[in-house]
């Protein structure tokens, strides 16, 4: 059956290329930012140090999402 699944269908197509702007757009999107990494250093400190976890979890997703 699986070679019969692997010979069949004529393989895997080949990406669309993208321009050099939306690469460049996807790569800031997926890479943290500076405001992104004290939103994360702000729950760390609230979560670890003894703080309410729904709190703190609701605070990081606030924070985050007032970055630019």
């Amino acid at each position: 059956m699986a070679v019969g699944f692997l010979a069949g269908c004529g393989g895997v197509e080949a990406p669309e290329e993208m321009s050099p702007e939306e690469a460049n757009r996807i790569v800031e999107m997926a890479t943290p930012g500076p405001c992104t990494d004290a939103c994360d250093a702000k729950y760390y400190q609230c979560y670890y140090g003894g703080g309410d976890p729904y709190y703190c979890n609701s605070y990081r997703a606030y924070c985050i999402s007032q970055c630019p």
